[in-house]
C-alpha cells in the first residue's frame, strides 16, 4: 500500500504542477489584529465558554454570522447564515440503573458506579431488556486483516460481551475506526444482538482506570435528532450498552469455559481471543429524562467564478463552541481550543476576498457547534449538508492550532491518506515552512476531530496544527506544547493571554489560504489515495 500511496503524491504533484492557473504568487497578509480581535471576544467572559446551547453560544454564533456579512460572504445555511441543530440531553431520571446476572441457580446483583457503568439512553426514556450473554472477544469484523471475531458464534437475540479497545495487529488509524464505539455497536447490532457490555482491561486501566469513568457517571447524554426523530449516534434496536469494571468482569466468566484471567494472558501475549457462549443471562433496566436544545451551525459561502467547478466545494470546519461555565462559576474560556481556529477561519476568507482573485471553486466555512460534546454539530451538518454533498471535494479543519511561537513546519493530519497531504506540503513550502509527520500517530488525531465526519462520508479532509520546531532555535516546541497539554488543554486557563503568539496566528492564516486557493483553483479534485483504507472504507465518490 506504502508504493501505491508514493505513487499517488508523485502523480498529483505532477497534476498540480501541470493544472495549477496562473494565479497571482503573491499570498496576501493576515492581519494580526484582526486575528486578536477575534480571538479576545470568541474567549471573553462574555461568552461564559460558549457552551452548546448557551447564552454564550448563541452570542458568538451571531458574531461569527456577523463577521460573515461584514467580509462579503453569502448566507449559506437554512436560516440565513444559520443551520439549527436539535439535540437531546439524556439524565438519569432520579433512579439509576440495575443490571443483574443470573443463571440456573443464583443472581447476582451488580452495583452501578462500583462494578458497572451506564450513560442515560438518549433513544429511548425506559429501557428493559434480559438476554444470554456470549463473549465475542474485541466485538471486531475487519475482513481486509482476517479478523472476525463473530466467526461461528450465534448472537441473534443477545447481549455480546467485548472487551474494550483492539488487538496490537491492527494499524493504529485502522484499529482506532474498529475500536470505536460506534464501529463497535453497528458490528453487534449488525449480527442481531440487542445489548452489548464493554469490559475494563489492565491495558485501558492504565491509560484510564475505570475510577475516572465512575466520577461522571451521572453526566447527561448528549446527542444530536435525525429529521426523523432519531439519536444521530444510536444504533437501533440496540441497549445503550454498559461498561463493566474488571472486578465485575472475573464474575461474569466465573461460570464459562474459560477465566477473565486466561484472556488478559492472550491479550498480554497479542493473541486475539476467541469467543463463546458465557453462563449467565443479564436483565438490564433504566429510565432517563429527556430534553431538547437547539444551537447552531453557522455557514457561509464564498461563490467561486469558473463555470464548470463553482458548484464544486472546498469546505473549511472549525468548531466554535468550547465548554462553558462549571457549576462552581469557573469559566472554560477556550481561547487555543477554539476560538482561534474560528479566528483563523474568518481571517482566511478575508484574505479571499481581498485578494482580487475569486477562487474557481467555490468555498464553504462552517463554524460548528457541539463538537467537545462529540464531535455533534459536524456530523449533523456532514449528514445534513447546505450543499449535495456529492458537490464536496474536501475538507480542511481547523481545530485548537496551537498558536504558541512562530514556527517552522505544520501538521496536516490525515496528509497520506489523499492528495490533499501533497497539496499541504506544497502550500507549506510555498510559505517557506515544511510538513512534518504527525509526531504523536498513537493518539490517531485522524479519527478524533470534525473533519472525520467528512471522512465517513467518503470526503477527503486534513486537520491542521502547527509543528513542533519553532522559528527561533532557543524555543522548544515541543515542551511548548506539551505544556499547553498539561496546564492549558480543557482548563480555564487557556485564555486569551499572553500564550497566544500573532505571528504564529498570520502564519498559520497564510497557510491555510494557500492550502485552500490550489485546492480551489485546481483542475483536479482532491482523491484518495489508491488502496487507502478510509478512501475504500467510505468513498462515494
Amino acid at each position: 500500500m506504502r508504493a501505491k500511496i508514493l505513487l499517488g503524491a508523485l502523480v498529483v504533484a505532477l497534476l498540480v504542477a501541470c493544472t495549477t492557473p496562473n494565479f497571482t504568487t503573491v499570498t496576501p497578509s493576515a492581519n494580526s489584529d484582526q486575528l486578536r480581535r477575534d480571538i479576545n471576544y470568541l474567549a471573553s467572559a462574555e461568552l461564559e465558554g460558549r457552551d452548546t446551547g448557551s447564552e454564550g453560544y448563541r452570542k458568538a454564533a451571531q458574531y461569527v454570522a456577523e463577521q460573515f456579512e461584514q467580509i462579503g460572504l453569502a448566507p449559506a445555511g437554512e436560516q440565513g447564515y444559520f443551520q439549527d441543530v436539535a439535540f437531546r440531553s439524556a439524565s438519569w431520571n432520579g433512579g439509576e440503573p440495575e443490571l443483574v446476572l443470573k443463571d440456573s441457580e443464583s443472581e447476582i446483583a451488580l452495583r452501578f458506579g462500583e462494578d458497572f457503568l451506564e450513560a442515560p439512553s438518549a433513544l429511548s426514556e425506559r429501557s428493559q431488556i434480559s438476554a444470554e450473554l456470549v463473549f465475542v472477544g474485541y466485538g471486531i469484523e475487519a475482513p481486509e486483516y482476517d479478523i472476525n471475531d463473530y466467526a461461528e458464534l450465534d448472537v441473534q437475540g443477545k447481549i455480546v460481551v467485548m472487551l474494550s479497545g483492539r488487538p496490537q495487529s491492527l494499524p493504529s488509524e485502522v484499529g482506532a475506526h474498529y475500536a470505536s464505539s460506534r464501529t463497535k455497536r453497528e458490528t453487534a447490532a449488525s449480527h442481531g444482538a440487542i445489548g452489548y457490555i464493554r469490559l475494563h482491561t489492565p491495558e485501558r486501566e492504565k491509560r484510564r482506570p475505570f475510577e475516572y469513568y465512575v466520577e461522571h457517571r451521572y453526566d447527561d447524554t448528549f446527542d444530536w435528532i435525525k429529521k426523523n426523530n432519531m439519536p444521530g449516534s444510536a444504533t437501533p434496536g440496540l441497549h445503550s450498552g454498559i461498561m463493566l469494571s474488571i472486578a465485575a468482569g472475573r464474575k461474569l466468566f466465573k461460570n464459562a469455559e474459560r477465566s477473565l484471567e486466561s484472556i488478559f494472558a492472550d491479550i498480554e501475549s497479542e493473541k486475539t481471543p476467541k469467543g463463546f457462549p458465557l453462563g449467565y443471562r443479564a436483565e438490564l433496566s433504566s429510565s432517563s429524562k429527556h430534553q431538547r436544545i437547539v444551537s447552531p451551525n453557522v455557514v457561509a459561502v464564498l461563490p467561486g467564478s469558473d463555470p464548470q467547478l463553482r458548484d464544486e466545494y472546498v469546505v473549511f470546519s472549525a468548531h466554535l463552541d468550547h465548554i462553558g461555565k462549571k457549576k462552581d462559576g469557573q469559566i472554560y474560556y477556550g481561547a487555543q481550543d477554539n476560538a482561534a481556529g474560528i479566528a483563523v477561519m474568518l481571517e482566511t476568507a478575508r484574505l479571499f476576498m481581498e485578494s482580487g482573485h475569486a477562487p474557481r471553486r467555490s468555498l464553504l466555512f462552517v463554524a460548528v457547534t457541539a463538537e467537545e460534546k462529540g464531535l455533534l454539530g459536524s456530523d449533523y451538518f456532514a449528514e445534513y449538508p447546505t450543499v449535495p454533498l456529492q458537490s464536496i471535494v474536501a475538507n480542511i479543519n481547523l481545530d485548537m492550532p496551537i498558536l504558541l511561537y512562530p514556527f517552522r513546519d505544520i501538521i496536516a493530519f490525515g496528509a497520506e491518506h489523499s492528495s490533499l497531504g501533497q497539496i499541504a506540503e506544497n502550500a507549506a513550502h510555498r510559505s517557506g515552512l515544511k510538513l512534518s509527520p504527525d509526531p504523536m500517530p498513537e493518539e490517531v488525531i485522524f479519527v478524533r476531530s470534525d473533519h472525520y465526519n467528512f471522512v465517513r462520508r467518503g470526503v477527503p479532509a486534513i486537520y491542521l496544527i502547527t509543528g513542533r520546531e519553532a522559528k527561533d532555535p532557543s524555543v522548544d516546541g515541543t515542551a511548548m506544547q506539551s505544556a499547553f497539554l498539561r496546564e492549558r488543554y480543557h482548563k480555564p486557563g487557556d485564555t486569551a493571554d499572553e500564550q497566544i503568539n500573532y505571528e504564529a496566528a498570520k502564519q498559520f492564516t497564510e497557510v491555510n489560504y494557500l492550502i485552500a486557493r490550489q485546492v480551489a483553483d485546481t483542475d483536479q479534485r482532491p482523491y484518495w489515495y489508491e488502496g487507502d483504507f478510509f478512501g475504500e472504507l467510505f468513498s462515494t465518490h
